[in-house]
């Protein structure tokens, strides 16, 4: 299977997920006075957030899956990914909505790393 495909999935899997949870955690507040507007501002947060840089990622990974293979590709891919994970998990994961989970910073550093060298890459592919 094609690395940067699987990417791509892994990231529109994450995308469903964070979907969904929004849905439940609106759900369950109409319900339960423990899902607070600061557990709900948290998941639509990081859903958004997930919302302006996964479409971004998919199109870049499924163009450049149609370049010759490259590992340096792929590793950034899955960097990429990861990074993406990362950051939802430190929103998620946050105590407060004014603190931040090292997760957070760590996915948001690569993933604007990864951005820039994918970036590149396509560049240098279109030259």
């Amino acid at each position: 299977m094609n690395a940067l495909v699987l990417c791509s999935a892994a990231l529109i899997l994450l995308y469903a997920a964070l979907s969904a949870n929004v849905s439940r955690l609106r759900i369950r507040a109409q319900k339960d006075p423990e899902v607070t507007e600061v557990h709900l501002a948290k998941a639509i947060r990081a859903h958004g957030n997930a919302s302006e840089y996964i479409p971004l990622y998919v199109v870049l990974f499924l163009y450049l899956s149609s370049l010759p293979p490259s590992t340096w590709v792929i590793t950034l891919a899955a960097l990429a990914t990861l990074s993406r994970y990362a950051h939802a998990a430190g929103m998620l994961l946050a105590t407060g909505p004014n603190r931040r989970h090292p997760l957070r910073f760590y996915g948001a550093l690569g993933t604007y790393l990864t951005l820039f060298a994918l970036g590149g890459v396509m560049m240098r592919a279109a030259m």
